[in-house]
Parts: C-alpha cells; sequence; structure tokens
C-alpha cells in the first residue's frame, strides 16, 4: 500500500519524511498527497523536517497509472491538482527547516517536492528531470516560477522543453541543488541546525521567504529574546547553548 511514512528522530527534534512505495519508484497518487498534508500539521513539534524515499529512488513524480485516469475527467483533474499543491505549499509553509536528501530518481512532481524545501542535497547515484512536455502536459505555475528563481529563465526551459535526464553534479552546477553528498553529511548538517535557537531561524526563514510583517521590529525584539541570553550564556562558559524548544 502507498503510504507516507511519518517518524520522530533525535528525541523528537527531527520529523523524517519516507516517501514509501517502493513498487512504484515512490511514485505519488493523489492519496499519497493528500496524505503528506495530513502528516505535516504534526512535524511542527520538531526543530527540523528531512524528506527521503524509501529503497533506491527518491521519487518517480506522479503515478503515470493514476494520471491515465485524469483524461478526460475535469473534476478528477482538478482534485489531483489541488491535492498536489496543497502539500507542496504545505511544506514551503512550515515554520522549521525542511531538508530534501535525494537517491535515485527525482523526476516530475518529485524535483518539486525538493524545491518546497528549504536545502537540497542529493547522493552522487541521483538523477533529475522534469517531463511533462513528453506526455502533453504542463509543470504548475508556483513550481515553474520556483524553478526559474532557482536555476534561471534559459536553464529552466530547456530542463523544461528537452525532459532531458541530468546528473545530480550537473544539478548542483545549475544551483537546483545545494551539493552532492551522501547521507551522513547531511545528517550532520541536520545536527547543526537542530542546535541552534529554533525562534531564529524559523524568523530567519520568513525574512528570506519575505513572509515576515516587520522584521525590523523582529530584529530588535531578538536582543530581549530567552535565547539570546542562553546563547550569551553558552559563549561565556564556551559550552553548545541549550535552546530547548521553540
Amino acid at each position: 500500500m502507498s503510504t507516507i511514512d511519518l517518524k520522530f528522530e533525535n528525541n523528537g527534534q527531527l520529523a523524517h519524511l519516507t516517501i514509501n512505495n517502493r513498487q512504484r519508484q515512490n511514485a505519488i497518487t493523489i492519496a499519497m498527497w493528500q496524505e503528506f498534508s495530513e502528516l505535516l500539521p504534526q512535524v511542527i513539534s520538531a526543530k527540523a523536517l528531512l524528506i527521503t524515499g524509501s529503497g533506491a529512488n527518491f521519487c518517480a513524480g506522479a503515478d503515470i497509472n493514476e494520471l491515465k485516469t485524469l483524461y478526460g475527467d475535469q473534476k478528477k483533474t482538478a482534485v489531483f491538482h489541488n491535492s498536489m499543491q496543497t502539500a507542496l505549499n504545505d511544506i514551503r509553509n512550515l515554520a522549521i527547516p525542511t531538508i530534501a536528501h535525494i537517491k535515485g530518481n527525482c523526476y516530475g512532481a518529485a524535483v518539486a517536492i525538493a524545491m518546497a524545501c528549504d536545502l537540497r542535497f542529493a547522493e552522487t547515484n541521483a538523477k533529475f528531470s522534469i517531463p511533462p512536455a513528453k506526455l502533453g502536459l504542463l509543470y504548475p505555475q508556483a513550481d515553474l516560477q520556483q524553478l526559474v528563481q532557482l536555476i534561471g529563465t534559459a536553464t529552466a526551459k530547456q530542463l523544461l522543453f528537452t525532459g532531458e535526464v541530468i546528473t545530480a553534479e550537473t544539478t548542483a552546477k545549475i544551483n537546483l541543488i545545494n551539493t552532492v553528498q551522501d547521507i551522513d553529511i547531511t545528517s550532520k548538517i541536520i545536527a547543526k541546525i537542530i542546535n541552534n535557537s529554533p525562534r531564529s531561524i524559523a524568523a530567519i526563514k520568513q525574512m528570506i521567504d519575505g513572509r515576515l510583517d516587520d522584521p525590523d521590529a523582529a530584529f530588535e525584539q531578538a536582543f530581549q529574546s530567552s535565547d539570546f541570553a542562553e546563547g550569551l550564556a553558552a559563549f561565556a562558559a564556551k559550552r553548545d547553548p541549550n535552546f530547548g524548544n521553540k
């Protein structure tokens, strides 16, 4: 049965979502998109979210067998579109840092999942493609805009016009992912994130994404926060800070 698995690691500090549909290379159905949205509210208790794929692949994108059933059915197509975009927006709007670690195939909608995350890392065997033009389809507008923002207009057009498969190394060069690395390196980066102030990170994320109403006020208020007091105390004592919960 196709599922999105959720578990908590590091004493609940890391939420780990795994796309689990191995028989279909973790292709995502409408039900799985909806499951994403049902599970994501639970991860806010953690300090970071990691998204991976089960087995050898990250995700093959939308399930082609289900896509076949959308032909001629506008109502079902609308449900598919809404379910997918709701899940992607839910990932984008999470207050905590989100990290995608990619191995194997990352195609179509899977690239949209990765782009919805704050950080993207891929292993050397990862392969990326955005192939809707091969099926006579389009890519959602929000995902197109995010793609262009990350890699530029000309490169985005090349990937979408050709539907070509590119390597992890190429994907890093065009800035679609941060770096090519193994999961142990990603885990070390996540550990650094978790050890820092969750309040600071949440506000910084909102500032970068343009979603903080008054960033100047937030900057000044941070100097009055308990996290700043703990940060100062840890610095003076030459120890790691203990910021605790958000």
